[in-house]
C-alpha cells in the first residue's frame, strides 16, 4: 500500500494551518505547498525546513489525507513566544547581569524558541567557565502572557571560583622558586592578592618563564603546559621544566665591517666573553649595532650572527654585509588639512638630498609632535628607488579643537577658586603662530593678560612674543597690583635642544590694603615703601635646554634652565634687584607605564641696596604645590617669618623633587614622591641640613575643557605638629 501511495499522482486539494498567532499565508507561502499542484513526497522534508528558517516555531508537523485523487495538507506548528523585555538573571552574586546580557544577547522583542534558549544557557555556562567557576548550573524558565509575549528567567548556581593556593615549580635546579613567581603574572592568594587564575595570562607567564631561563643562558630549557588541579575550593598548579644545559658566551669576533672598528662594535655588545650567554641581551646587541648603522644611512645592509656551539660554549661572529647608504630623495608631508605644510617642514632634521639618519627621523618626529597640535605623527618609508634611495612621509594627524574660546574654573590654594574667560589658538591659519587672551576673576585674583608669539621671526628659529597684563592678587596680608609691558626673544644655542632666551619687561607695581596688624621692620623693606606705585625695569636671560620627549608630560629625557633676571634703577624704574634661578629634571622610563622623575631647584636674589631691601613680592616662597612646591606643607608656609609670625619670604631657595609616576595614559597619571625643600634669609644661611621633608601620593587627570585636575595628598615630616595636608588644583592650560 506505501508503494502505491509513492507510485500514485496526487493533486492538492487544500492546504490547512493551525496556528495561533502567525499569518496563516505567511506559513502556506513558505511550505512551498499550492492548492491545485501535484504533491510530491519530498515537499514535506523542503517544507519542514523552510519553516525551520522562520525561527518562529518550536515544533512543526505536516499530516497528509487522501481523499479519491485529491489530497489535503494540514501544517501543525507550535509557536514560540517574543520576548518582552531583557532576561533577568537570579542567583548571580559574582558575575554582574551586564556581563551575562552581552553573552546571552538578547533583545526585547525577539523570538524565544528552544535552541536561542539552549545557545544562550551554553553561553552562560561558557562565561562562568572562562572565570574558572566549577560546578555551574544554569536552568530556565518562560512566564509567556495572554498576548504571547514572555519573561525571560535564567536561574543560576554558580558553584564555586577556587583561588590560587600552590604554585609548584618542579625541575628548577639552578633558579629557586622564588625568582621564578617573581616574574609571573599569576600569583597565589595572599594578602592584597586576590589569587584569580586567568588562563591567558598563564600561558604569557610559561613563555616568560621560558625566557627568564634563557636569559641565564638555559638556551634549551623546556618548559611544559602547566597542570591545573583542582582540591575544594583551591588551584593547586604544577609547572614542570627540564632545564638542560648552561650555555656561556666564548669568543665575539667581527666580520666584513668597514664602517665601524672592532673597538666600536664591542661597546654595542651587551654580551661578555666568559660570561652566560643571555638571549635578551644577544637580541639587545644585534639592535644596537643596527641602529648605529641605520643613524649613517645604512639601512639595506645585515648583520647575521654565526654561533659556533663548543659543548657549553657558545662563540659567536657577527657577519655584516654592509650594503650602501641610503640618501632621502623626498620628504613628503600628508594629513595636514589645517596646519600649512611650511610650519611642519620648517621642524625637520631630515632635508632631501642628505644621507638617511634614524636619529634625525626621531628628532623630527619629536619636534612635530611637541608644536602642541598633532595628535599623531608617523614616519612612513616610501619605495626606494634604483639607486636605494628613498622618500620619507611625515603622515600627520591634527587635534580637534586646539583652538579655545569659552571658560570656565581654576583652582589652586594661593587664589582659590577662579573663573576664567579666553581667546586662545596655538595655531592661527595654520602658521603657528599663537595668540592667547585672558580674563580671571576670583575672591583673590584678577588677570587680564593678552599675548602673540610669532616662532619663526623673520623664518628663522628666533622666537619673538609680546605680552601686555594686568594682574591684582591678594597676598596673606596685603594686595598686589601689576601693570606692565612684556617682550621676548628666544633663539637656538651653542648646543643641542638648547635655546636662550632674552626677556625685556616694564611693569608698574603697586601694594595696597595692608592688614593693620602689619608692622614694618625697623630697618630695610617695608611694604608701605609700595605704597606709592614703583617702576620695575628688567632684563632677563635665560639658557634652557630640553631634550623631554612630550613637554607637556614626559616621560624620558631632562630638561634643565639657568636664568639671571636684573632689575636696576635707570630712567625712570626705582626698583632694584638681581634673581638668579637654576631648574633641572630628569625622567627616567624604568618599567611598563612607570616613570622616575627627579628635579633640583636653587635660586638666590640680590640687592646693590641690600639683600633686606628686595621687595618681598620677588623672594622666594617655598611649601605646598607649584614650582616652589614641597608637599605635606601649606603653599608658601616654608619662609622665614618676622617678629609677629608673618612670611616674609626668603632670598634664598632650596628644593629637591622626586616622583615616581605611573603613566596610564597621556591624560591619567597616578604618582609618589618625596620632597625638600626650604628657603633661607640669605645664601650665605642656605643649609642643606635644613631641609623641609613631604611624602605622599597623588593624581593627575586631564578633562576636556578644564584641564588638568590634580590631587596630592602628602605628608609633612617636619611639621610643627607632622601630618598630611591634602593639595587640590585645577590647571586649564594641561600641564602635569
Amino acid at each position: 500500500m506505501m508503494l502505491l501511495f509513492f507510485l500514485l499522482s496526487y493533486t492538492i486539494v487544500d492546504v490547512d494551518v493551525d496556528a495561533k498567532w502567525t499569518d496563516d499565508q505567511l506559513i502556506i507561502e513558505t511550505s512551498g505547498f499550492t492548492a491545485g499542484s501535484t504533491f510530491k513526497n519530498e515537499q514535506l522534508t523542503e517544507a519542514i525546513n523552510n519553516l525551520s528558517k522562520l525561527r518562529l516555531f518550536n515544533f512543526i508537523a505536516i499530516d497528509t489525507s487522501i481523499v479519491g485523487d485529491g489530497i489535503f495538507v494540514k501544517i501543525i506548528v507550535e509557536e514560540a513566544p517574543f520576548l518582552k523585555d531583557l532576561p533577568e538573571f537570579i542567583g548571580n552574586r559574582k558575575i554582574k547581569d551586564r556581563d551575562l546580557n552581552k553573552v546571552v544577547g538578547f533583545r526585547a522583542g525577539q523570538i524565544l524558541n528552544d535552541k536561542t534558549i539552549f545557545d544562550a544557557r551554553n553561553n552562560i555556562l561558557e562565561l562562568y567557565d572562562e572565570k574558572h567557576f566549577y560546578d555551574t548550573r544554569v536552568r530556565d524558565s518562560i512566564a509567556i502572557d495572554t498576548l504571547h509575549k514572555a519573561r525571560m528567567f535564567f536561574i543560576i548556581d554558580e558553584g564555586s571560583q577556587p583561588r590560587i593556593d600552590k604554585i609548584i615549580i618542579n625541575g628548577n635546579n639552578s633558579l629557586s622558586d622564588k625568582k621564578i613567581k617573581g616574574k609571573m603574572d599569576t600569583k597565589e592568594i595572599g594578602f592584597l592578592r586576590s589569587g584569580k587564575l586567568t588562563e591567558e595570562k598563564l600561558a604569557e607567564d610559561i613563555e616568560k618563564i621560558a625566557a627568564f631561563y634563557k636569559e641565564n643562558g638555559f638556551l634549551d630549557v623546556a618548559v611544559e603546559q602547566p597542570v591545573i588541579d583542582v582540591i575544594g575550593d583551591r588551584f593547586t598548579i604544577t609547572i614542570n621544566l627540564v632545564e638542560n644545559k648552561k650555555y656561556y658566551v666564548g669568543d665575539i669576533a667581527f666580520n666584513g665591517n668597514t664602517l665601524f672598528p672592532d673597538r666600536y662594535l664591542t661597546n654595542m655588545i651587551r654580551l661578555e666573553s666568559g660570561g652566560v650567554y643571555n638571549l635578551a641581551k644577544s637580541e639587545e646587541s644585534l639592535q644596537n649595532m643596527y641602529s648605529i648603522y641605520a643613524d649613517e644611512g645604512y639601512i639595506y645592509g645585515s648583520i647575521v650572527p654565526i654561533e659556533n656551539v663548543r659543548d657549553s660554549i657558545i662563540d659567536i661572529e657577527y657577519v655584516f654585509n654592509e650594503s650602501s647608504p641610503a640618501n632621502i630623495e623626498r620628504v613628503l608631508i600628508t594629513g595636514n588639512f589645517r596646519t600649512r605644510e611650511k610650519v611642519i617642514r620648517r621642524e625637520l632634521f631630515t632635508i632631501p638630498g642628505e644621507r638617511y639618519r634614524r636619529a634625525g627621523v626621531v628628532r623630527s618626529q619629536r619636534e612635530i609632535f611637541n608644536l602642541g597640535f598633532f595628535e599623531d605623527v608617523q614616519v612612513l618609508p616610501g619605495t626606494p628607488d634604483d639607486s636605494g634611495n628613498i622618500d620619507l612621509i611625515f603622515n600627520v594627524k591634527e587635534k580637534e579643537g586646539v583652538g579655545t574660546f569659552g571658560g570656565g574654573v581654576s583652582y589652586s590654594a594661593q587664589d582659590r577658586l577662579t573663573g576664567y574667560i579666553e581667546v586662545s589658538h596655538p595655531n592661527i591659519f595654520g602658521r603657528g603662530q599663537r595668540i592667547h587672551t585672558k580674563f580671571e576673576l576670583g575672591g583673590r585674583l584678577t588677570n587680564f593678560q593678552v599675548g602673540f608669539v610669532e616662532p619663526w621671526f623673520l623664518d628663522t628659529r628666533t622666537s619673538a612674543g609680546i605680552d601686555l597684563y594686568y594682574v591684582n592678587r591678594n597676598w596673606d596680608y596685603y594686595n598686589k597690583r601689576d601693570l606692565g609691558l612684556s617682550t621676548n626673544f628666544s633663539f637656538p644655542f651653542y648646543l643641542d635642544y638648547t635655546r636662550f632666551n632674552y626677556n625685556f619687561r616694564v611693569e608698574r607695581t603697586q601694594v595696597l590694603d595692608i592688614s593693620r596688624t602689619y608692622e614694618p621692620p625697623e630697618t630695610g623693606y617695608s611694604l608701605y615703601d609700595d605704597t606709592i606705585p614703583k617702576w620695575t625695569v628688567a632684563n632677563a636671560f635665560t639658557i634652557t635646554r630640553d631634550a623631554r620627549d612630550y613637554i607637556f608630560n614626559a616621560s624620558s629625557g631632562s630638561y634643565m634652565s639657568l636664568s639671571a633676571e636684573l632689575a636696576n634703577k635707570v630712567l625712570f624704574a626705582n626698583v632694584d634687584y638681581s634673581r638668579y634661578m637654576f631648574d633641572a629634571r630628569a625622567y627616567f622610563p624604568l618599567f611598563w607605564k612607570v616613570v622616575l622623575m627627579t628635579r633640583m631647584k636653587a635660586g638666590i636674589v640680590t640687592s646693590r641696596d641690600g639683600d633686606d631691601e628686595v621687595p618681598i613680592y620677588k623672594r622666594f616662597y617655598a611649601g605646598g604645590i607649584g614650582p616652589d612646591g614641597v608637599r605635606g606643607y601649606p603653599d608658601r608656609s616654608l619662609s622665614p617669618r618676622d617678629e609677629t609670625g608673618r612670611a616674609i619670604g626668603g632670598n634664598a631657595l632650596w628644593v629637591n623633587n622626586i616622583e615616581l609616576k605611573v603613566k596610564f595614559s597621556q591624560s591619567l597619571a597616578f604618582l609618589v614622591f618625596y620632597d625638600l625643600g626650604n628657603t633661607f634669609p640669605s645664601y650665605r644661611d642656605m643649609n642643606l641640613h635644613d631641609l623641609y621633608r613631604g611624602a605622599g601620593m597623588g593624581i593627575r587627570v586631564e578633562v576636556p575643557m578644564m584641564g588638568v585636575i590634580g590631587f596630592d595628598f602628602g605628608y609633612g615630616f617636619d611639621r610643627e605638629r607632622p601630618g598630611f595636608e591634602p593639595h587640590f588644583q585645577i590647571n586649564p592650560f594641561g600641564m602635569f
